[in-house]
């Protein structure tokens, strides 16, 4: 369930948001803390959804970070059994631990097998990343945090839209993604085999409700949260 009412002023409309968002939370289960906003950030890969969080967190937001989330679940042991009974010795370094670039080559691989290895690690990982990021969002729901970002590169492939109030669409060229993925050690081709395994980014940008241009500098980027933090901060007194 997507809540709105977030581009209305009158007290009415706030006050039927404020219900409305009481009722999700004791739908899910939460202690309420109905103050407390959820936006979740969404866009292309290397289109700096990072930066934008961490300036959301520098004007007094919380953050969870579902990438890190992820990788702490490929470092649980039963994680671990279970990938190296799919996949053998080959996608783990000499530490033991799960090398997530020889794993990505198999599960981005574009052929059908490919497809089918990374539905078999989301089907492994995404149910463990859900519930940290369920629990996380409970210790946020319990204490006076106000502005909760849920950063996940797969927001809206997991569905997790159903846990926010809000979207932000961090847009960039996608000539800038690739100078910026090619300092990971990407090639243009792993990109696209990532983006590919993903929502088209036309549909995740007409689901936002507000698009941050990250294409200029981080003066221009921090003016544009600074906007929205502005926004939020009269919708949420």
């Amino acid at each position: 369930m997507r809540i709105y009412g977030l581009f209305s002023e009158s007290s009415f409309v706030l006050t039927v948001f404020e219900f409305l968002k009481s009722v999700y939370w004791r739908t899910i289960g939460f202690d309420i803390n109905i103050s407390m906003l959820i936006l979740g950030l969404i866009g292309g890969i290397g289109s700096g959804k990072s930066t934008v969080a961490e300036m959301f967190c520098q004007l007094g937001a919380e953050q969870i970070d579902a990438d890190r989330i992820g990788h702490e679940v490929l470092q649980r042991h039963e994680v671990q059994t279970i990938a190296r009974n799919r996949w053998g010795d080959r996608v783990f370094d000499h530490n033991g631990q799960l090398n997530r670039k020889i794993l990505a080559q198999i599960v981005f691989d574009p052929s059908e097998t490919g497809c089918e290895e990374l539905r078999f690690l989301n089907f492994l990982v995404h149910p463990l990343i859900t519930q940290k990021i369920e629990d996380q969002i409970r210790q946020f729901s319990e204490s006076d945090c106000r502005y909760l970002i849920l950063n996940a590169p797969l927001l809206l492939e997991n569905h997790w839209e159903q846990r926010v109030n809000s979207l932000i669409f961090v847009d960039v060229p996608r000539s800038t993604r690739i100078a910026r993925t090619q300092k990971r050690g990407w090639t243009s081709a792993e990109l696209d085999a990532r983006e590919n395994s993903q929502q088209n980014l036309q549909e995740k940008r007409r689901t936002a409700n507000w698009i941050i241009d990250n294409s200029g500098n981080l003066d221009e980027t921090l003016d544009q949260v600074k906007k929205i933090w502005q926004n939020l901060e009269t919708w949420n007194r």
